[in-house]
């Protein structure tokens, strides 16, 4: 809050920015990813990308007048109206893919790495699913059709449509393996859901007697 206050402010307003940017964080959670795009490309003036860290420059002005709502907001009018955000981060090759990497913030958590590329085969598998159950399509073959997408790979992803639950809540939440791949996750995928998780590498499932 110290680089958003100036000097002479009053303490009762750095509380005042505080209360705001607590509700400002929680509409953005909870509002559109338009509100979110909004918000970040008015504040951002930009991103600095190195082998290991990102820096990400910030219009302090911008930023306080929209989390106090006051387009009036005071102005830093020297070198110090750009907040420098630094994040340690590296990109890695998986597969064919680039993906980039955070680490989590405390030691021993593991931050939700959502990759885009696995989420499309989720949700395609589950959508063409719904289709052949609803009588909609006849199959690969109807759905290849429908969908332009080759027949090959549409059997391959509907593949994906019997997995196992808590793969797919993994994948969903970001908690998959790293190595996992668009491209392993729909080479001849087996049926049973111990085989599954050995061949993606999720950790076995505990027994209950």
């Amino acid at each position: 809050m110290a680089e958003l206050t100036q000097p002479e402010n009053p303490p009762a307003n750095t509380q005042q920015i505080i209360a705001a940017a607590r509700k400002q964080s929680e509409h953005l959670r909870s509002g559109s990813s338009f509100s979110a795009q909004n918000f970040v490309r008015r504040v951002v003036q930009r991103v600095l990308v190195d082998q290991d860290h990102i820096v990400v420059e910030v219009n302090k002005s911008e930023l306080r007048a929209l989390i106090v709502g006051d387009p009036r907001a005071v102005s830093f009018q020297d070198h110090s109206d750009v907040l420098r955000l630094a994040l340690e981060a590296r990109f890695k090759r998986c597969g064919g893919e680039m993906r980039l990497l955070v680490p989590p913030d405390l030691p021993g958590q593991v931050r939700p790495n959502p990759v885009p590329s696995l989420l499309k085969v989720i949700a395609r598998a589950r959508q063409w699913y719904e289709w052949v159950i609803a009588g909609k399509v006849w199959g690969g073959r109807s759905i290849a059709q429908r969908t332009g997408f080759d027949e090959r790979h549409v059997s391959q992803i509907l593949e994906c449509a019997f997995l196992a639950p808590d793969i797919v809540e993994a994948i969903l939440e970001g908690r998959q393996p790293e190595n996992l791949t668009w491209k392993k996750l729909t080479r001849h995928m087996p049926i049973i859901w111990v085989e599954q998780r050995k061949r993606l590498g999720f950790a076995p499932r505990p027994t209950h007697l």
